[in-house]
């Protein structure tokens, strides 16, 4: 269950502004791994929550600098990381953690930024309604993980983005040195030379047609995941999605080290006055390994106000052992 509220505070002009915004997350989570392993939970465990906001500011001549700032926290027992108390640098189990927080300018010629953000190849093409809960595609083999999947948000990075017409570019390129001075630590989740781009094209052949490109490219490995993902809008109020992954960063197949791997997801949304039903068929292909697995996820969402929604979901996930 989520709650979306909203404050904002304008200055004289009403293209500059400051904009509070901030979500607030409930889960109940009945999830087994196995036999030996089940867990149920009241929480958000999973820093799912939001408190942030944006800013923009004109500077004239066509000319705008926009910010913004975003926490991710658990706002039911106040420990973060899934309930991980064994803190240590890759875990410092703070309540609030950055998930976004950038600096940049809106010009006739795109956007040009600085800082933290979602990445384009978890941005552009998002299907999942789910994302950011419990029943997230990302967290069930649905889709792509870590950094430079699905799940991503990127540190350390020039950004660029723009909208001409019918067509989507974004680009973003890591500038962290890989190798930092004696007694300095590169703390980001990119190193130098790591970028993100996205192209994507939206009712330019058929009206309701969305076709879209990314790609993650991990320099110090030389290794990248790489996406085509479509979608139709089949009637009104249904539509229909898929998305064809090849993976190669490490973490991106299945929260895996060291393995590669493919995902073909396929699925479709109905609105059904203010439900939104969503299901999705995923098929995990391991190279060269017995990794295989399938995915299933169903879910409802229902709005129970402009602000306020609840959402019902399941997700199986089984391992194919025969490659």
């Amino acid at each position: 269950m989520s709650n979306d509220g909203q404050n904002s505070m304008s200055s004289a002009k009403s293209s500059s502004g400051v904009h509070f915004y901030g979500r607030m997350y409930v889960g109940y989570d009945d999830r087994s791994v196995d036999q030996a392993a089940d867990d149920e939970s009241l929480e958000d465990g999973g820093n799912m929550s939001r408190l942030g906001l944006k800013f923009k500011e004109n500077l004239g001549g066509g000319l705008q600098l926009i910010g913004q700032l975003e926490y991710k926290f658990d706002g039911i027992d106040g420990t973060s990381e899934n309930d991980t108390t064994n803190c240590g640098n890759t875990n410092d189990c703070r309540t609030f953690n950055l998930h976004i927080g950038n600096l940049g300018f809106k010009t006739a010629y795109g956007y040009f930024g600085a800082g933290t953000y979602e990445s384009p190849y978890k941005t552009m093409g998002q299907f999942d309604h789910n994302i950011d809960t419990a029943w997230a595609l990302n967290q069930h083999g649905g889709t792509s993980s870590g950094a430079g999947g699905i799940d991503a948000n990127v540190e350390g990075m020039l950004a660029y983005h723009n909208q001409i017409g019918p067509i989507e570019v974004a680009y973003m390129y890591a500038v962290n040195d890989s190798q930092p001075a004696a007694n300095v630590t590169n703390n980001a989740n990119t190193t130098q030379g790591d970028y993100i781009m996205g192209l994507q094209v939206k009712d330019m052949f058929i009206s309701g047609l969305v076709l879209g490109y990314s790609k993650a490219h991990d320099h110090e490995a030389g290794t990248a995941n790489t996406r085509l993902y479509g979608s139709m809008k089949v009637m009104p109020n249904a539509g229909v999605f898929v998305s064809l992954e090849d993976l190669e960063v490490d973490g991106a197949f299945d929260n895996a080290t060291a393995v590669d791997g493919e995902i073909t997801t396929i699925g479709t949304h109905y609105s059904l006055g203010s439900t939104d039903l969503q299901a999705v068929y995923a098929k995990g292909d391991e190279d060269g390994a017995t990794g295989d697995y399938k995915t299933l996820a169903l879910s409802a969402k229902m709005k129970l106000s402009k602000v306020s929604d609840i959402t019902f979901g399941y997700a199986k996930k089984d391992f194919d052992l025969t490659d």
